[in-house]
């Protein structure tokens, strides 16, 4: 009997009791059906979770800032050199934060001027340009950062402007229901404005109980470019450069030293590492220097392990569902086994060896395994067409979806399941192919009489 032979056989035996096949393969579907969707889930999760860190986030960026207040923590240009002489640093700035009042026409914007090297930025403007690296005062607007501008002589204007939270805008109307960040409709790119350094509250209010308290000097600027709408923090930031944040500082020493900033000295900076393989050793080095440093890769690291956690629990929930088809296939072979007595009595007097017989069943048993591994697989296609048309935000098994659940059925994924099932099936069969091989011709032929 050839290998071939054994196949026709046990797809005949399967056949004529199609009831108890259908029962045992419909176990299989649930169980592969199930393992694949949930491997699948996460996988669709992790995607959209990578998706969205590539569109928002350079990898390849280290923020930095100074811990303590000693002289050794202030992060100053000598710093920022020692800095970018680590290996696999491309480059280094430092970060200036300055209270600012704008003037622009009857708009007004009484907020912070972050004066940043646009080398080290990834900016993407949605029109306009960069600032000049001069001492002139030449600002680059957030999308986002448009609605700081407000008119305090509108009617039914914004209460108190923008009310700044995290560093992002929320904007309250005066019923207080929420507005969506809008600015005004002007050309801003080439709009020139009025530039004060300090609180645009004490400028327009002076306190006259502080008759020296010192005036900030007025500056003619621009507006260079407006930065692409996103969700990143740049959105809703404004920058200047940093030779131009210098000369304010110099200019206005004495406010400036009341507020705390000094000329070449940073609240924060950034490092571009040459590439993501650097940053884990730029860290090390700029944290043994004393500075607090941070990546994004140091919480995508977090996340992906906590995902790989739910990946196992969700493996093990579609693991268990197998576990009980292949206590169902291991059922029907044995309940297989008791009715064919007779006939496995009758090959082995004739001479079939117990090779080919303990073969027989464990083929029977892969094919169940096949049949239901290659329809779960297909209903597993089907729901996860059905689910991938995107959507809004959900939760579903503590797994945060952005845009809707989405399953993603690699190839891997696919070839896996299959040998899954056929290896389940083969492994269910294994005791009751052995039961039949150990069974006495004489006796398997007597007690089916």
């Amino acid at each position: 009997m050839t290998f071939i032979d054994i196949v026709l056989l046990a797809a005949s035996n399967l056949w004529r009791r199609k009831m108890r096949t259908i029962l045992t393969v419909l176990g299989v579907i649930i169980g592969t059906a199930c393992i694949v969707i949930m491997v699948a889930l996460g996988l669709g999760n992790l995607e959209q979770f990578n998706q969205s860190i590539m569109q928002s986030t350079d990898l390849t960026r280290i923020e930095i800032s100074p811990m303590g207040s000693g002289e050794n923590a202030k992060l100053t240009d000598a710093k920022l050199n020692q800095i970018r002489a680590i290996p696999g640093v491309k480059n280094a700035s430092g970060l200036m934060s300055i209270p600012s009042y704008i003037v622009m026409g009857k708009y007004k914007a009484d907020t912070y001027i972050y004066a940043v090297d646009p080398q080290t930025m990834d900016f993407k403007f949605m029109e306009g340009n960069v600032f000049s690296d001069s001492p002139n005062v030449e600002l680059i607007v957030g999308a986002n950062a448009r609605q700081y501008f407000q008119d305090p002589n509108a009617s039914g204007g914004m209460m108190g402007g923008v009310m700044m939270a995290g560093g992002y805008a929320v904007a309250v109307a005066d019923d207080g229901e929420y507005q969506e960040p809008a600015g005004p409709d002007v050309d801003w790119v080439g709009t020139n404005v009025k530039y004060y350094p300090g609180s645009g509250y004490l400028i327009e209010n002076p306190d006259p109980s502080t008759p020296d308290q010192p005036a900030p000097k007025e500056y003619r600027g621009k507006i260079t470019g407006i930065l692409k709408q996103s969700d990143s923090q740049e959105s809703y930031n404004i920058y200047m450069s940093i030779p131009a944040a210098n000369m304010l500082i110099r200019e206005n020493r004495k406010l400036m030293d009341q507020a705390g900033i000094k000329e070449g000295q940073y609240s924060q900076g950034y490092v571009n590492a040459v590439d993501v393989d650097a940053v884990e050793d730029i860290l090390k080095a700029v944290k043994e220097m004393g500075f607090q440093a941070y990546s994004p890769t140091e919480w995508i690291t977090q996340m992906q392990e906590e995902q790989a956690r739910q990946q196992s629990q969700l493996i093990a929930i579609g693991l268990i569902s197998l576990l009980v088809s292949a206590i169902g296939i291991a059922n029907t072979m044995l309940a297989s086994i008791l009715e064919r007595a007779r006939e496995i009595g009758v090959m082995k007097v004739i001479g079939l060896s117990i090779r080919k017989i303990n073969l027989m069943f464990l083929v029977e048993a892969a094919m169940i395994g096949l049949i239901g591994g290659l329809i779960g697989l297909g209903v597993s296609y089907i729901f996860g067409a059905a689910a991938n048309f995107g959507g809004s935000e959900i939760s579903f098994l503590g797994m945060y979806f952005q845009n809707g659940v989405q399953l993603s059925i690699p190839w891997w994924l696919s070839l896996g399941a299959i040998a899954i099932a056929v290896g389940v099936g083969i492994v269910s069969g294994i005791y009751p192919a052995w039961k039949a091989t150990k069974m006495s011709p004489l006796e398997a032929i007597r007690s089916s009489s």
